[in-house]
């Protein structure tokens, strides 16, 4: 059985580490101190040219809430428009309601605007009161997969209810466990939850010694520490 890895990207950088490492696929993201944002499409341009791994560029304008404003909700379109004609695999997004709930509305149009390419649901999911009613309802719109730590929370306080959700879900809709998943975590996890796919940032903390702001990236002996835990498991 093949276990897929996708790792969380911040740069090009990251993403060229990832594919050396051999991973399944990446997301890549701006901003990953802020939760992930749209990347750039210069940068985006530049990755796609240098890597073959399928890329599943995130949707998201800022950080906060997932409940965006219509100038928001308009910009969002016109990115992942531009992201999957220059060569995004697929998109990731997550749009909820005032009341916390799923927009299904507003996921219906990024389905679309994907025209089959792949549609991610991220962990917005986990800030929802009732994950597997959302699951249903993502079925409904026909999104893939669905990136998930089981609620808020550590997500290995969440590994029975993700073990649960896969099996009366996993057969609609693919699970991507993720959040804080550490490698020590990986196996433990996996095995838990009986999902054969895992989301990680495999990333160290770089800290500017002036300002103390800090700065993720993929960490390629992390990374392989990983894969090679991956491939342990019969």
């Amino acid at each position: 059985m093949k276990y897929k890895l996708e790792v969380c990207c911040g740069s090009i950088e990251d993403a060229l580490v990832a594919q050396k490492m051999k991973a399944d696929r990446i997301e890549f993201n701006g901003g990953l101190e802020l939760g992930g944002l749209t990347p750039s499409l210069g940068v985006f341009k530049k990755l796609r040219a240098l890597v073959s791994l399928p890329i599943m560029v995130m949707i998201r304008p800022h950080n906060g809430m997932y409940h965006y404003s219509e100038l928001d909700f308009e910009a969002m379109k016109d990115d992942a428009r531009i992201l999957l004609q220059e060569g995004a695999d697929g998109i990731v997004f997550g749009f909820l309601t005032k009341q916390g709930k799923i927009d299904e509305d507003r996921v219906k149009t990024m389905v679309g605007i994907a025209q089959g390419k792949t549609t991610v649901f991220h962990k917005a999911i986990d800030e929802t009161d009732d994950i597997e009613e959302t699951l249903e309802a993502l079925i409904r719109c026909k999104v893939d997969r669905v990136l998930l730590g089981g609620g808020l929370g550590k997500i290995e306080e969440h590994l029975e209810i993700l073990a649960d959700l896969q099996e009366k879900y996993g057969h609609e809709i693919e699970l991507l466990p993720g959040g804080g998943v550490r490698k020590d975590l990986v196996l433990k996890v996996i095995q838990t939850t009986k999902i054969h796919q895992i989301h990680m940032t495999c990333k160290r903390l770089e800290i500017n010694p002036k300002t103390k702001t800090i700065h993720y990236v993929v960490d390629e002996e992390i990374l392989k520490e990983v894969q090679t835990l991956l491939n342990s498991i019969i």
